[in-house]
Formats: C-alpha cells, sequence, structure tokens
C-alpha cells in the first residue's frame, strides 16, 4: 500500500477538524436526547437511527452545520448521512448498526453494502461535484456486545477481505462513545481517511 505514510501526515482542514470534534463531544449525549427518543421510539433501525442523529446532530449545533439523511452521491449512489457547511458538502458518513439484522455483518466492511467498501469503490465520500472528499467517516449503533469486540471484528473482516494491514482500524478511544480511524486506498489511487464513531444504543424491535 505505497503511499500511505505520506497520506498520515496529510492534515484535515479546519472545518472539518471543528465538525469531528463537535461530533466527538457531543454523540454521547445522543440516546439521552429527545431526538432519538422520540423518532426511534417505534423503530429502531439504521434509517431512523441516522434520522435521529441527523435531527440530533444539526439542533444541537443550531444549524452551524446541517446533517442530512440520505445524501445523493455518484449517480443512484447515496450516502446514509450528508453533512454541509452552507451549500458546501465537506463530510459523508455510512452507517451501520451492528450486529446488522438479517444481513452479514461483515458488511460493516466489505461485501453487497459495505460500509467501508463503498468508500474505496468510490462510491462514497464524493461532494457536490462528485469530487473525491479526502476525510469521511463511519458510524456504528452498537445493540450488542461491547467495543473491544466489534474492534477485533472489524479487523479480522478486513484480513478475510485480503486488504492491506494498514487498512486495519485504530483504536483512538473507547469511552462513552468508541473512536477509531482508519485509512484506505481507493480504486483511483488516492486514500481516504475514515473516522469512526461508534455509540451503544438501547436493543429494540426492527419491526
Amino acid at each position: 500500500m505505497s503511499g500511505i505514510g505520506d497520506f498520515k501526515n496529510l492534515q484535515s482542514n479546519e472545518l472539518v477538524k471543528e465538525l469531528t470534534e463537535y461530533v466527538n463531544s457531543t454523540l454521547p449525549h445522543f440516546v439521552a436526547s429527545d431526538e432519538f427518543e422520540i423518532i426511534t421510539a417505534r423503530k429502531k433501525n439504521e434509517n431512523q437511527h441516522s434520522t435521529a442523529i441527523c435531527a440530533f446532530m444539526t439542533n444541537t449545533c443550531k444549524s452551524r452545520f446541517c446533517f442530512l439523511p440520505e445524501n445523493a452521491q455518484k449517480g443512484s449512489c447515496s450516502v446514509d448521512i450528508g453533512v454541509y457547511k452552507g451549500a458546501i458538502l465537506i463530510y459523508t458518513i455510512e452507517a451501520k448498526v451492528l450486529p446488522i439484522p438479517e444481513r452479514s455483518e461483515h458488511e460493516y466492511v466489505y461485501g453487497t453494502g459495505g460500509g467501508i467498501q463503498r468508500f474505496k469503490d468510490e462510491k462514497h465520500g464524493l461532494g457536490n461535484q462528485d469530487e473525491l472528499i479526502p476525510f469521511n467517516g463511519m458510524i456504528a449503533y452498537i445493540k450488542e456486545q461491547d467495543f473491544d469486540y466489534w474492534h477485533t471484528q472489524t479487523n479480522t473482516w478486513i484480513e478475510e477481505a485480503g486488504w492491506h494491514d494498514a487498512e486495519k482500524l485504530e483504536k483512538i478511544d473507547f469511552n462513552k462513545i468508541g473512536r477509531l480511524k482508519s485509512i484506505h486506498q481507493r480504486i483511483g489511487g488516492t486514500y481516504v481517511y475514515l473516522d469512526h464513531f461508534w455509540v451503544y444504543v438501547t436493543d429494540q424491535d426492527e419491526g
């Protein structure tokens, strides 16, 4: 995976730093919020979680950033969350429930709906003009097991996919939320840096 060392030295711009710091400080309060309680009252699937988190994040920052669900990407693709500053799409986030109900759990990493895979394939992580955004994120809504378990699992799936060891998730902090990071080479040869935000959620019928 040549070039990854140089990419590790790439610094995100101040706006993305402000955004990720905001997510890190705010996400621990998500499951205690009105948005979480009301929006996921009847269903607590991936889409409802993402709708709730978009409302919560946008409301809490008083629209300094705007979080929108099901944001369009290239062609017919869409990513679970797009984050805007004004009219500019600055960051995209793919979301997964863990364990993924009724599908292969490894889709956090690879597969038909593979989260990280979509960034590598340049289907996710694109801006308003389909330009590649270097810094993006993933959110996991964790219903079972703990952060350490899923950290081991995701890195095992990366091995199973035959990806380079340098693409494994690196732990930053496991506290009220899980914070990790990873770097991946896209099919076009550029690199994408992913922030991983993991949050425990209350289990509920998927109905």
